[in-house]
């Protein structure tokens, strides 16, 4: 995987929802950013269009374009068990630079620990819609 690359986990049994990949963790998980439509949240931010590419180097179009697309801002521990992972959108050197600002300052932590430091429930989160 390499940085900015958006994937979901096909063996995520708990929720679908779009992982942008920034970097690895550890042999068993690795630095990803949650993707939601939902706005209901203060601490997620609408993107942009310009912060994602429209078609893959061979000029095949990528399933998750923006469709009111915000990040979670916070860096989240995501595993490598959800795999295999398919591919299915890639942010712009821009995006990448987006979400890189947004969760500057937080500190890499699971979806439940999150959700609980939040006083939220991870059902409140809408997943993402995918064309």
């Amino acid at each position: 995987m390499n940085k900015g690359e958006v994937f979901f986990g096909k063996n995520n049994i708990k929720g679908g929802h779009p992982i942008v990949y920034l970097r690895d963790y550890n042999e068993d998980s690795f630095i990803g950013a949650m993707l939601t439509t939902s706005s209901n949240y203060p601490d997620n931010t609408l993107m942009l269009e310009k912060h994602f590419k429209k078609k893959d180097p061979t000029g095949k179009k990528y399933k998750l374009s923006f469709n009111n697309t915000h990040l979670v801002n916070t860096e989240l521990i995501k595993r490598n068990a959800w795999k295999p992972f398919e591919k299915i959108g890639e942010l712009t050197a821009e995006g990448i630079k987006f979400v890189e600002l947004k969760i500057s300052d937080t500190n890499p932590s699971l979806w439940e620990d999150y959700l609980s430091t939040k006083n939220r429930f991870s059902r409140n989160y809408s997943t993402l819609k995918v064309k």
